[in-house]
């Protein structure tokens, strides 16, 4: 563990799963403070459970299952601690989870509701606060409060339309209730579906109904606006899409304060919310506590793809919860994958490892698996390959073959840094770039070089996730960059925030395709091995997948869901 990781605040059994990496420095550096302002002792069982609380928070989770806890300390070898023989026994002498609840109950923590207890979790005051939010907010909405449409005019919009049977559904579903969710995987019509929809209703109430698009991240709404461009541009009633972050309106110098809420409601009829699977719960919570009682709700996404890097699986829990209400909407049938690419995601989401197998070995096209646990350039020589003839497109100045080009093939990582990571592999490629193209050591914006833009830009117009070349031109170098207005050319030194894409994680690849996707599988002992994380990359390409790992990684990523605690589900259900 790196010396920035270890917290010196940390006492007892804090300290020692701190040093053994079960807790990060954070989580204990966080408790002790806590603690030592409520009085309450650092050393007790309630210490341990709020720093636990504050490790399932980071992991993802929005609350603590206490019976976690052993499995997790279970991976403390005792023999090996370097503490007194009563703090290492401590670590296998944890107290029943109904027991600890009990001892929680009375502790200062939970008295000044610094940590809640509900349906048998433990929370901090923040998450439970925004599940019980979300989950009325969602469940407390009804028909009557809702702008009339003619519904008889909807169906004569549905019958207008090219719709399948459950994209039929989900119009007459945003019509007639408040809360509608559109779910299905990629090339499955949800875009199509969000364009009939919003069709419908406006020819249903005259073009009276204010609608208002967004999605977590820049470029997501920027591909929204490309997707529905003839809905946008057919009715001024629809503004184009925007992050959730600008819907809600951000106030200067915060994160999650926004000008509108409760007390400031958004002035739309009809709040669309695409690639939701993205969404966290706390921004979840402050969308929902800003709609008004006469606001239709319409989340699309696809809850079997990664979730939020923050806290929560909304979507996922969101589907679940509400699906016996008949608010959910499935979109079945694919219209844009390959048969091999439909039957494999497929499978992917049934959760069973011998069906992928089985998937990926009867593929004839448009899915390859190549077997290896160490990973390299020259099992995958196309790799190396597009980065040449990218580096050859962008040095003659031909900047649209060159941005084509780089729409042409991803390499995803599962992982940031190390063998497996996108750090790593963009090195290898550009040590192999040098061979042939000795400037790349010296010039960082060398000619050539694939950019991702990493944070938003509203100066330049520039959003997160937006992509391009650097390219040679008789005005000297320009960074020619995809945008949501279309193509479009800067001078590199006025870009800050990019970093090299010859590889990307897959998360950052989330809601993006490209003809080819390459995917390092990590190993077995990779945390980021899951379903989720493989599902997600697996469904990014539009003509062929090539992944590269083991047949043990990847049945054991289809074998582990990742697992966030939450209450959001059951409280929906019931």
């Amino acid at each position: 563990m790196t010396d920035a990781a270890l917290s010196l605040n940390a006492q007892g059994r804090l300290a020692t799963l701190n040093e053994a990496g079960i807790l990060d420095g954070s989580d204990c550096l966080v408790a002790a403070r806590v603690c030592a302002a409520l009085g309450e002792e650092p050393t007790s069982d309630a210490a341990l459970a709020f720093a636990f609380a504050v490790r399932a928070v980071r992991d993802g989770s929005t609350a603590l299952d206490l019976a976690d806890v052993a499995g997790w300390t279970a991976a403390v070898d005792v023999d090996e601690i370097e503490q007194d023989a009563e703090t290492a026994q401590g670590l296998v002498d944890l107290p029943s989870p109904e027991d600890w609840l009990h001892t929680l109950q009375a502790s200062p923590l939970v008295q000044q509701r610094i940590l809640r207890i509900d349906l048998g979790l433990v929370y901090l005051d923040r998450y439970l606060s925004d599940e019980l939010l979300i989950a009325s907010a969602l469940t407390d909405r009804v028909p009557e409060h809702l702008p009339p449409v003619d519904l008889s005019v909807v169906e004569e919009s549905i019958g207008k339309g090219d719709l399948n049977k459950e994209q039929q559904t989900a119009v007459r579903s945003v019509a007639t209730r408040p809360v509608t969710v559109l779910t299905g995987g990629p090339g499955m019509g949800k875009t199509h579906a969000i364009g009939q929809i919003l069709t419908a209703l406006l020819a249903a109430s005259d073009g009276q109904l204010r609608i208002g698009l967004a999605a977590p991240t820049g470029k997501a709404a920027a591909r929204m606006n490309q997707s529905l461009g003839a809905t946008l541009e057919g009715d001024s009633a629809i503004k184009p899409a925007v992050t959730l972050h600008r819907l809600l309106g951000p106030l200067p110098g915060t994160n999650l304060r926004f000008r509108h809420g409760a007390h400031d409601p958004l002035p739309h009829d009809v709040v669309v919310v695409d690639e939701a699977s993205m969404v966290s719960l706390n921004l979840m919570a402050r969308l929902v506590e800003s709609l008004s009682p006469t606001t239709r709700l319409l989340l699309v996404g696809d809850p079997d793809q990664l979730a939020s890097v923050e806290a929560g699986s909304v979507l996922a829990d969101v589907v679940a919860g509400l699906d016996a209400s008949g608010a959910v909407v499935r979109l079945v049938q694919d219209y844009r994958m390959g048969d091999d690419r439909a039957r494999l995601a497929a499978a992917f989401r049934t959760g069973v490892p011998d069906q992928v197998a089985e998937a990926i070995d009867q593929a004839k096209s448009g899915v390859q698996l190549i077997e290896t646990d160490t990973p390299s350039l020259e099992l995958i020589p196309r790799v190396a390959q597009h980065a040449l003839k990218l580096r050859e497109l962008a040095a003659a100045g031909d900047a649209d073959a060159a941005v084509e080009q780089l729409g042409r093939l991803r390499l995803l990582c599962a992982h940031r840094h190390g063998p497996f990571g996108a750090s790593h592999w963009n090195r290898l490629v550009e040590m192999e770039l040098a061979k042939h193209a000795p400037d790349i050591r010296s010039h960082q914006m060398y000619v050539g070089r694939p950019i991702l833009i990493t944070r938003n830009d509203h100066g330049l117009g520039l959003n997160n996730g937006d992509a391009g070349v650097i390219v040679q031109t008789p005005d000297g170098t320009r960074a020619v960059i995809e945008t949501g207005h279309g193509r479009e050319s800067f001078p590199p030194w006025l870009l800050s925030e990019v970093e090299t894409m010859h590889a990307m994680t897959v998360h950052k690849a989330q809601g993006s395709q490209a003809a080819e996707i390459i995917v390092l599988v990590p190993p077995v002992e990779s945390r980021l091995l899951t379903r989720e994380m493989l599902y997600t990359a697996v469904t990014r390409p539009q003509e062929h997948l090539t992944m590269v790992g083991t047949r043990e990684a990847i049945a054991l990523a289809v074998d582990t869901p990742v697992r966030r605690t939450s209450g959001l589900r059951q409280r929906l259900s019931s």
